[in-house]
C-alpha cells in the first residue's frame, strides 16, 4: 500500500470510530447529561477534554507523558526529574484522565503544562496534537485509544508504553477486541513492561519481541531513600503524637475497609490507651461518611486540615482518630506510622500502592486483592516482606497481632525496605529508550551527553 493510500486508510478508520462513538453518545446521552449535572467529576476539565487545551509555547521538542490517575502521575516523577537534568532541551507536558490525577499533577509538576486527556474523537485528538506538538508520547501503563493512536500515526509521532502490564484477563479481552477492531498493537512503537510474564502476554497479542523491553516497575523509583528531614517531627507535632505512641495508618481506603480498621483499633485501644489511628479515604467525597462512621463508634475524630502546627490542646489530645481531608500528604504521613493497612485490597479495586510505606520501612498489611500491583507483590511475598491475608476478619486479627508483636513488625519493615531499594532502576532504563528514540528529532543535540550513573 502506498503512503498516500495508507493515510487515506487511517483516516477512513478514524471516521468509522467517530461514527461508533457518536452512536454510543447518542444512546447514552440521558445518562451522560444526568451524571454531568450530578457529579463534579464528570464536568471537570470538559473544555480541555474537547480539545481546547492550552497551546504549548516555544518550538522545542516535547515529550507528552500521560498518566490516567494519581498513581501513574506520581510514578512518572522520577522520570520527569531525570529528563529535566539530562535532557534540558526537551519540554515535558503531562495529561491525566481523572480529576484527582489532574490535581496531583498540577501539585507535583509546578510550572509544567498539565491538561486533561482528550476524548477519543478524531477532530478532538487532532486539535490537541496541533496545540501540544509532541515529538514523542509516553503512556504510563496500558491505555490505548484507537483514534488517538491513529492521529499519532498520521503525524508520525512515536508512542511508547512505560510501566506496561497485562493481566491474563486483559489479554483475553484484547484478543476478543482484535476480532472486532482492526487495530494492530504495533501502533505503539515500543512496549516497556514490568516483567517477562507481561512481555509474553503482549507477544501473544501480536507485538513483535523486538518492540518489547522488560524494564521493571518505575513505581519503585518514586520511593525516596528516606523521608525529607523534619517530616516525621512535623507530623508528630501536628497530630499531637506522644513519644512512643503506637500509630496505625489506613491508606487509600475504600467503602467497607474503614470498619475493619476501626474494629482492629478498638481491640488495640483496649490494650494500649495511647494508640492513634489515621484514616486516609481514597475518595474525598467519602469524608463525611467516614467521619460519621467513626463517631458512631464513640470515637473522637479530627480532620487533618484542622490540626495546625503548634502546641497540644485538650481536643487534639483526646482525638483518637485523625481523618485526612487534604490532598498529597499520604506519602509523608506514612513516616509517622508503626503499622500500615493499604486499602483497595479488600475490594474489587485490586489494591493501592503498597510500595510507598514498604519503601519507607513500615510494616504493611494488605487483603487478598492486589492484582494492580502483581509484580511488586510477588517480590514482597518472595522475601516475606508483607503481611497478606485472605479476608476482612484476617486483616483485623493481623493488625492486632502486629501491634502486640513489635519484633515481627520491625522485621517486616526491614525486609520491605530492602526489597524496594533493590528494585530501583526502571526509570533509568526508560530514559535510555527515550533518548534513543529522540536522537534524530529536530532540536535535539547531535551528540547528547552520556547518561549519569544510576
Amino acid at each position: 500500500m502506498s503512503l498516500r493510500a495508507s493515510r487515506w486508510y487511517l483516516r477512513l478508520l478514524q471516521c468509522v470510530y467517530d461514527l461508533f462513538y457518536a452512536v454510543l453518545l447518542l444512546v447514552g446521552s440521558p445518562f451522560v447529561l444526568l451524571m454531568m449535572i450530578a457529579s463534579p467529576r464528570w464536568r471537570a476539565g470538559l473544555r480541555q477534554r474537547l480539545g481546547f487545551v492550552p497551546e504549548r509555547e516555544g518550538s522545542r521538542p516535547a515529550v507528552w507523558i500521560h498518566g490516567v490517575s494519581v498513581g501513574e502521575v506520581l510514578a512518572a516523577k522520577a522520570l520527569v526529574d531525570q529528563i529535566a537534568r539530562e535532557m534540558p532541551w526537551l519540554d515535558v507536558v503531562l495529561s491525566t484522565t481523572t480529576r484527582t490525577g489532574h490535581e496531583a499533577a498540577v501539585r507535583t509538576y509546578p510550572g509544567r503544562l498539565v491538561f486533561y486527556f482528550p476524548l477519543d474523537f478524531s477532530f478532538v485528538t487532532s486539535r490537541v496534537m496541533s496545540r501540544i506538538r509532541p515529538s514523542l508520547v509516553l503512556l504510563m501503563e496500558l491505555e490505548l485509544w484507537p483514534n488517538f493512536l491513529l492521529t499519532t500515526s498520521l503525524r508520525d509521532v512515536p508512542v511508547l508504553l512505560a510501566n506496561g502490564r497485562m493481566t491474563a484477563t486483559s489479554a483475553r479481552d484484547y484478543r476478543i477486541l482484535q476480532r472486532v477492531i482492526p487495530e494492530p498493537m504495533t501502533r505503539v512503537m515500543h512496549y516497556c513492561v514490568q516483567s517477562e510474564q507481561y512481555a509474553d502476554r503482549f507477544r501473544s497479542l501480536g507485538v513483535p519481541s523486538e518492540h518489547i523491553s522488560v524494564t521493571g516497575s518505575m513505581k519503585f523509583d518514586s520511593i525516596p531513600e528516606s523521608p525529607p528531614p523534619g517530616v516525621r517531627a512535623e507530623y508528630e507535632r501536628r497530630l499531637c503524637i506522644d513519644a512512643g505512641a503506637f500509630v496505625l495508618l489506613a491508606g487509600s481506603t475504600h467503602a467497607g475497609e474503614e470498619e475493619v480498621v476501626l474494629d482492629a483499633f478498638a481491640e488495640i485501644r483496649r490494650k494500649d490507651a495511647g494508640a492513634r489511628v489515621v484514616l486516609v479515604p481514597r475518595h474525598p467525597e467519602r469524608l463525611d461518611e467516614v467521619e460519621a462512621l467513626t463517631r458512631s463508634r464513640g470515637l473522637d475524630v479530627l480532620r487533618l486540615s484542622a490540626l495546625v502546627a503548634g502546641g497540644p490542646t485538650a481536643e487534639r489530645r483526646r482525638a483518637a482518630v485523625v481523618l485526612v481531608d487534604t490532598m498529597g500528604e499520604l506519602a509523608a504521613l506514612y513516616s509517622v506510622a508503626d503499622l500500615v493497612f493499604v486499602g483497595g485490597s479488600l475490594t474489587k479495586r485490586g489494591g493501592q500502592n503498597m510500595m510507598e510505606p514498604a519503601g519507607l520501612g513500615r510494616a504493611v498489611v494488605v487483603g487478598p486483592n492486589t492484582w494492580n500491583f502483581r509484580d511488586p507483590m510477588e517480590l514482597l511475598r518472595s522475601r516475606l516482606a508483607i503481611a497478606e491475608v485472605g479476608d476482612a476478619d484476617a486483616v483485623c486479627r493481623t493488625l492486632v497481632a502486629l501491634h502486640d508483636d513489635p519484633e515481627r513488625r520491625r522485621e517486616l519493615a526491614r525486609r520491605a525496605r530492602e526489597v524496594c531499594m533493590e528494585s530501583k532502576g526502571a526509570t533509568r532504563r526508560m530514559l535510555l529508550i527515550i533518548q534513543d528514540r529522540l536522537r534524530s528529532t529536530p532540536g535535539a543535540p547531535s551528540e547528547p551527553d552520556p547518561p549519569q550513573a544510576c
